[in-house]
């Protein structure tokens, strides 16, 4: 019994320095593909370096004019409706809705008050008040810090993925 127990744990030890091995030996280098220090966001590399070719990650690029009006956000009761691309509002994603700008169009939306912003995509149409220019989502919504305001002044840029050069 105490041999099977000793074997047990002996094989235990080794099993765990083994997968501490392996991480070790799995450390970034550049020459192998790994990710270059940095973050573009979501824990993504800034760059990534392979043998022959290093990866930029893409910024976004402002290409319309800037608007300013003001925000609010859609309430709770919406939550599972469609949107005008069909897709149902759900608190997941960062979408948006606008009278104009063309559906599944990403717009830089900066909050103001506070300076935050948010890159949404506009899936939807609206609002209907005619004092707003925009209606988010919860989720876009809190990452610009203003669901306890409830209507903030913002601006709208709409964006687009910059090209990347090899």
């Amino acid at each position: 019994m105490r041999m099977q127990r000793a074997l047990g744990v002996s094989l235990a030890a080794l099993v765990m320095s083994a997968g501490a091995l392996s991480n070790t030996a799995d450390a970034a280098d550049p020459r192998d593909g790994a990710a270059a220090r940095g973050s573009a966001g979501f824990g993504a590399p800034d760059r990534y370096i392979a043998p022959t070719v290093s990866y930029q990650a893409p910024k976004f690029q402002i290409v319309g004019p800037r608007q300013v009006g003001r925000a609010s956000w859609y309430g709770n009761w919406h939550l599972g409706r469609r949107t005008a691309t069909g897709e149902r509002l759900d608190t997941s994603h960062a979408t948006a809705a606008h009278r104009t700008l063309p559906l599944y169009s990403l717009v830089k939306v900066t909050n103001l008050k506070n300076g935050r912003s948010v890159v949404v995509t506009i899936n939807d149409r609206g609002p209907v008040s005619p004092r707003l220019s925009i209606d988010l989502s919860p989720r876009a919504a809190d990452e610009l810090a203003m669901r306890h305001d409830g209507v903030v002044p913002v601006s709208i840029e709409q964006v687009a993925a910059a090209r990347t050069t090899h």
